[in-house]
């Protein structure tokens, strides 16, 4: 028998089980929700000690292989996980859960969620209130702080400059509680934080699936934007808090971060902007890696 479901949360992992597990035991309690875990080819236990967890738990899981025929909306379990035989990426290990679902009128949202969050238990009523609030609210965003420093703002939005090539967190290292609450700007952000992303189903048949060109970094960013332009509306839920690391997969590898990012912010640039614009990204970014590398 399948469980009644609504929203569907994607979480994706990668060499890192426990963090996937804190993730989950966050959101296992709330109501109307799947859970699918896409592995994303770990060449570790992550699954072994996510399958253990719930086992533990007397959670009820399936495991499948991103292959398989079955339909995973029909799945009788509270939690999916589906195994890849290759790293997808983000974007395009997201896009192959959504896919499942994207023409399952039962399901109305979808929540990105990092495997490095930790969730309020009031985080996803929060995004779905605000969701509700307008039928062109296409991407409703949480409030992320920081998981080690938990009073500190992580991200509040994101505003792109577009001749550096670089995007900067909005209220980034300022206190929660001494931000003024009434001048937040919830309804004009430009992008959002894929840490959590809530996503309204019916928006991706006119909006499209996230861009498999980006492998790691804009995707989400490339995503809104494209929303933007047909009009759809990208919000922040201020009451929707989560706690997130923040690139676990890559802060301890300095150049690896600076590949992905500059090699998909120029990917960004080149495919919304003109010639000039994707020339002084380029520079820029190119002097900035430097600095950051070479010089410090």
């Amino acid at each position: 028998i399948a469980i009644m479901i609504d929203t569907n949360v994607v979480i994706l992992n990668w060499n890192n089980g426990p963090d996937t597990v804190a993730c989950i035991g966050s959101i296992i309690a709330l109501p109307n929700v799947r859970i699918t875990v896409l592995d994303n080819y770990s060449t570790d236990n992550s699954v072994e000690i996510i399958m253990n967890y719930l086992k533990a738990n007397s959670l009820y899981y399936i495991t499948t292989e991103l292959a398989a025929k079955e339909e995973l909306n029909e799945l009788p379990a509270k939690v999916v996980i589906v195994r890849s035989s290759e790293n997808l990426g983000f974007a395009k290990g997201c896009n192959a859960v959504m896919r499942y679902f994207i023409n399952d009128a039962a399901i109305k949202y979808t929540w990105l969620l990092n495997n490095d969050a930790i969730a309020k238990d009031t985080a996803l009523r929060a995004m779905i209130a605000k969701m509700e609030e307008n039928e062109r609210n296409a991407f409703v965003g949480s409030v992320i702080l920081d998981y080690s420093q938990p009073k500190q703002i992580q991200c509040f939005g994101v505003d792109y400059y577009k001749y550096f090539g670089v995007s900067k967190l909005i209220l980034k290292h300022e206190e929660w509680d001494k931000v003024d609450k009434n001048k937040l700007p919830v309804d004009k952000i430009e992008f959002q934080h894929g840490a959590s992303l809530l996503v309204r189903m019916s928006a991706l048949k006119e909006i499209g699936l996230m861009d498999e060109d980006f492998f790691l970094y804009f995707e989400e960013q490339d995503w809104q934007f494209r929303a933007r332009t047909l009009g759809y509306n990208n919000v922040i839920a201020e009451k929707s808090l989560v706690y997130h690391k923040g690139s676990v997969s890559t802060s301890t590898k300095k150049y690896l971060f600076y590949y992905y990012y500059n090699k998909s912010a120029i990917i960004f640039s080149r495919k919304h902007y003109n010639a000039l614009v994707v020339l002084s990204a380029t520079l820029m970014l190119t002097g900035i890696t430097f600095v950051r590398t070479k010089l410090t």
